[in-house]
């Protein structure tokens, strides 16, 4: 596969740098203008050209730190993309050429990613040199290159990161240089506030760069990190994909996979025996089992069958029972209700004979109360010829008359208690 060389003014003008110029000059207008004159950002990057030079070199390595960021979606989606058809054993090392080729076919933007070029390189050393011995070799070096190059990709940042602190102190020393130059015992009272102005400069120098180098270092230890990874993975996926794809050629090995070939077949065929008998025994021995569960099966719906029968047979004669019983409790209440019924008809017949005694004595008795009332005049009566008689001397007579009274009184007293009785 041809490699395109980089154009000599590109290779001088990176496009990190030119980028890294753009923001510094971009960043350097808006912090001079009069808004950002009194801020803390500009007394921290604007009060020495060390300080300038800080920041050019942070933006430089920054922009760098987004080009490869921005590289590595392309990666990942690459990573994804299916290159090559599904293996089906190994084939010859001639099928290089056709691999290649459907590699050459891809879109370029997977060409030119990091698994492209390896996938390309891998199969151009295929077709030249076929898939012998040194192909892992070959494979472990293709990749041993990938992670030279990653590292040389990082000069820029780590040379951002180790001058940047350099700087820093470069500039503490620079400010003290200015604020002790000059000063005199005579008046150091005078010159105390400029001293300590300019090292107030000094310290604001190590500090921007000290920011600018750990801000840096994180940038690196991140895109570092992703970079590994998606090398890890390019080489899991091209010796996944090629290592074991194409048939060794070397002479000295032809024996030898020859016996391995006939052993492997000798074994595969006793494989095949055994399975097949022991493919014959499960299959007896589930129709065993099956066998037995139909057994089992068939006395257990059996034995359930008759538990029902049973069962059905006690229902029966439980409502048999409950039935003659229910019929013998509604007899003796039918027996109850009539008797009972003959004893208030009983009951109705002396209450009527009871209101025809009630009315004779009730007659008696106003008999008796009429007799009462003639008695109270038969007394009167005899009160006054007692009287008359007891007047005219006629004593013996009266007595006689009163006896026949009193005796004809009885009798009539006597004659109504019988009828009342």
């Amino acid at each position: 596969m041809p490699r395109s060389r980089k154009n000599p003014l590109l290779a001088a003008l990176d496009a990190s740098f030119l980028i890294g110029a753009v923001c510094t000059a971009i960043f350097y207008a808006i912090l001079l203008s009069p808004g950002m004159k009194d801020s803390t950002l500009h007394r921290y990057t604007t009060e020495h050209l060390v300080e300038y030079v800080v920041v050019a070199l942070t933006f430089w390595g920054l922009a760098d730190v987004l080009r490869k960021v921005a590289s590595f979606p392309r990666e990942v989606l690459a990573l994804r993309h299916q290159w090559l058809p599904a293996r089906k054993g190994r084939v010859p090392a001639a099928a290089a050429a056709g691999l290649l080729e459907i590699v050459d076919a891809q879109p370029k933007w997977l060409r030119e990613s990091r698994i492209g070029r390896r996938f390309a390189a891998a199969l151009e050393y295929v077709v030249e040199n076929g898939a012998g011995n040194e192909f892992r070799d070959q494979l472990q070096l293709l990749s041993h290159h990938d992670a030279e190059r990653m590292t040389a990709s990082y000069t820029l940042i780590r040379f951002v990161v180790r001058i940047t602190p350099v700087l820093g102190f470069l500039g503490t020393v620079v400010h003290f240089g200015t604020a002790l130059n000059g000063i005199t015992l005579d008046k150091m009272s005078d010159q105390l506030g400029v001293v300590v102005s300019e090292m107030g400069h000094a310290f604001n120098a190590t500090t921007v760069a000290l920011a600018a180098a750990m801000c840096m270092m994180f940038c690196q230890f991140v895109c570092e990190w992703i970079e590994k990874a998606i090398l890890q993975h390019i080489d899991h996926t091209v010796e996944d994909e090629l290592f074991n794809r194409f048939e060794l050629k070397d002479a000295s090995l032809t024996p030898f996979l020859r016996v391995v070939k006939e052993a492997n077949d000798d074994a595969l065929k006793l494989m095949a025996a055994n399975l097949e008998g022991q493919t014959a025994t499960w299959v007896e021995a589930f129709e065993m089992i099956l066998q037995r569960l139909d057994a089992r099966q068939k006395q257990e719906g059996h034995a359930w069958t008759q538990a029902l029968e049973t069962l059905s047979s006690r229902h029966e004669s439980y409502d048999a029972v409950r039935e003659e019983r229910l019929r013998q409790i509604l007899d003796a209440i039918g027996e109850r209700q009539d008797r009972f019924m003959a004893q208030i008809q009983a009951t109705i017949d002396k209450a009527g004979l009871l209101r025809n005694d009630f009315a004779v004595v009730v007659n008696a008795i106003q008999e008796i109360a009429q007799g009462e009332g003639r008695l109270l005049e038969l007394q009167a009566t005899l009160s006054d010829n007692l009287r008359v008689i007891h007047e005219t001397r006629q004593i013996e007579d009266a007595v006689h008359g009163l006896t026949g009274a009193i005796h004809l009184l009885t009798a009539r007293s006597s004659d109504g208690r019988k009828t009342a009785a």
